[in-house]
Order: C-alpha cells, then structure tokens, then sequence
C-alpha cells in the first residue's frame, strides 16, 4: 500500500442504472501508474462498515452522515458538492495515517481496484510453501477443499443479503469470497509445485493427485466466475400469484426439497424410511429471514453449484473409468505371461520326469 501516492475524488457524474444516482469518480496514482475507479456513497458506507469489522478500531476520519443522502431537487448538486471533499478526505486519512490497520486491509485494496502486484510487496501473508511430504499435501488439499466451502457459503450469503437489499452486508460477503479464492490460487499453485517435487510416490498416485488438483482448478474457476458475475437475481414470482412472507413454514421446507438425492440442503428433510408421522420441515439461520423470492433465488443458486459439482464428478469418474481399463489390460497382459510360465514349467517337469525314467532304466 505504500506505492500509493495519492488518492483522489476527481469528478462525479449521474448513472441512471440500476436506478438514478450519483457515483464518485476516485483517482489512485502510484509510482508507476493512475488509474480511476467509480464508487457510490453506499459503497463507502460498505467499505466503512468492513473496515470497522475486521479492525474492531473506528478508521481516523469519519463518513459525512447518511442523513446527507440525496433527493430528487434543486439542492442535489449542492450536496454532492459538500459531500465530494468529505469522502476524499476519509480516503487520504487512511492511506496517510501513521497506522497501516485500515489501508492494509484487503476491504480496502478492493475498494480502490488495486492490481495484486501493486500491494503484494506489503503484504504480511508468507508465500506458501512449495516443500511437501506425501501427507502433508493431502492434508493442504483437504485444507484447500475447506476454504472453497467457505467461498461458496460467502457468495451465498452475497446474494442472500442482496435479495434483502442489504447493500454492507452483501458486498462484506462477496469481498470475503474474493479474498477466500485469491488465498486458493496462491496455494493451489504450491501444491501443484509441490507435487512435482514428490519423490516417494508411484506414477498411478501421481496422477490422482494430478486429478485431485484439476478438481480444485476447475471449482476455484466456477466460484471466480460467480464472484466476477455479481449477484444472481431470481425471477419474479408475483405472476404465479405468491406474496413474499405469506408462505408457511411447511412451504418454505419444500422450497429446498428439490435438492439432489445425497445433497444437504438447508431445510431438506432427512433421507431414508420415516414411520410414523412426518416431521415439519426445519427453519435454519440461513432461510428464517427470506421470503418466497429470496428462498427461490436460492435454490436457484444451490441447483447451479450441483449442476457444477456434477459436471465435475463425470469428469473425474470417466478418467477413473480410462484408468481402470488401462489396469485391466495390464493385468490380463500378466496373466498371459504368467500362462506362458506355467506351460513351460509343465513342459520342464515333463522333460525332467522322462530323464529321470531313463536314467533308473540304465541303471
């Protein structure tokens, strides 16, 4: 973060999408380079609210108030004007405090588009290692696994809280899936490194590990364009005459009971026989606070993942299938050098016995 020289509100202008209001046009310049990014006052409040979050500590300078929030009349550019200077200013205390708590940050980083190379000479995470043991990189894979469980669950909760127009809590979310699938590129290319390095295993093992990693690539890659897309938005379901928050609890259980046979879905009711009478359906964390709409959007998104993890899976299962057969040719190959072995075995006894025969006759 050092490398940035400067921080700037150049300009503002009007965006009419997704409905009118007004973006500030942030110029950052470093050594080497200026680039501008465009940010609304909410993202601000997002960046603030993130940063409070994860320092525990207020930043140095404070937001102008909300109840500064612009309306529709002849002060509007008034306002922008008073506010533009205040958010510049909040931007700078931050980078030019004697603390680097807030503008180390990653929130902050993605806030002003930083390039990685850009802050990566000030990051304070070490390189991963590139050194491994045969158990050692099976356990970072399993450890890569758990950190893109939790990318997933962020985008998730992304699109939850934006279907509840919770504009801090969504970008939260989705900053911290970016930065859960930048921490698996980093570590994915050591394990790959890692596994070249790899001198105690057999070739067969060496390619499941290959696949193992694939599997990783290609999930990291899916969760990457999640994130890169933005958030999913469900369609309306105000045609098919359903009001958000007047389903029952039983109908919000069934929202999810589409899942595939084997997925755990919130609210899904457990497999296998029931007697008896059948139980209601379960509220979780994650579907208490959503509506018909926001339940569909994601189911919607469950389904996506399922769809991504299956194509995964026949991936995986036809490499296995080739590998099995190139096994079952090799063994029938063995088996037929170890028939011709045992035929010139007989043939050896046979040959023996009869010496033997004509020895004890001449004797």
């Amino acid at each position: 973060m050092s490398n940035i020289q400067d921080i700037s509100i150049i300009s503002t202008k009007e965006v009419d999408t997704p409905k009118p209001h007004t973006v500030y046009v942030i110029q950052v310049t470093t050594p080497t380079r200026t680039w501008t990014v465009s940010r609304r006052y909410n993202d601000f409040v997002a960046l603030d609210a993130e940063l409070k979050s994860s320092t525990g500590q207020e930043p140095p300078s404070p937001l102008p108030p909300k109840t500064w929030g612009l309306s529709l009349g002849k002060n509007n550019k008034d306002k922008v004007r008073e506010r533009k200077p205040l958010l510049e200013q909040y931007l700078r205390s931050i980078l030019n405090t004697k603390s680097h708590l807030w503008r180390s940050a990653y929130t902050f980083s993605d806030f002003l588009s930083i390039p990685s190379h850009t802050s990566s000479a000030n990051s304070s995470t070490q390189k991963p290692t590139t050194k491994f043991t045969s158990q050692s990189w099976l356990l970072e894979h399993a450890a890569l696994q758990t950190v893109l469980r939790s990318a997933r669950s962020a985008l998730l909760k992304r699109d939850a809280l934006a279907s509840m127009s919770n504009a801090t809590g969504s970008r939260s979310a989705g900053v911290e899936a970016k930065r859960h699938l930048k921490e698996v590129g980093n570590r994915l290319e050591a394990l790959e490194k890692g596994l070249t390095q790899l001198r105690d295993i057999g070739e067969g093992e060496i390619r499941r590990r290959e696949e193992l990693i694939e599997g990783l690539k290609v999930e990291r890659g899916s969760l990457a364009r999640m994130a890169e897309a933005g958030v999913r938005t469900a369609p309306s379901l105000s045609g098919n005459g359903v009001t958000a928050g007047s389903e029952t609890e039983g109908r919000r259980g069934e929202a999810f009971s589409w899942a595939l046979p084997g997925q755990s879905m919130p609210g899904a009711l457990p497999s296998g026989r029931v007697f008896g009478g059948r139980q209601p359906p379960q509220e979780t964390e994650q579907t208490r606070p959503l509506d018909d709409r926001q339940l569909l959007q994601l189911q919607t998104n469950h389904m996506a993942q399922q769809d991504d993890q299956l194509q995964n899976l026949s991936r995986l299962l036809q490499t296995q299938r080739r590998m099995g057969e190139e096994i079952h040719q090799e063994i029938e190959s063995q088996n037929e050098l170890l028939e011709h072995i045992e035929q010139g075995v007989d043939k050896t006894g046979r040959k023996l016995g009869k010496a033997k025969r004509e020895m004890n006759r001449l004797n």
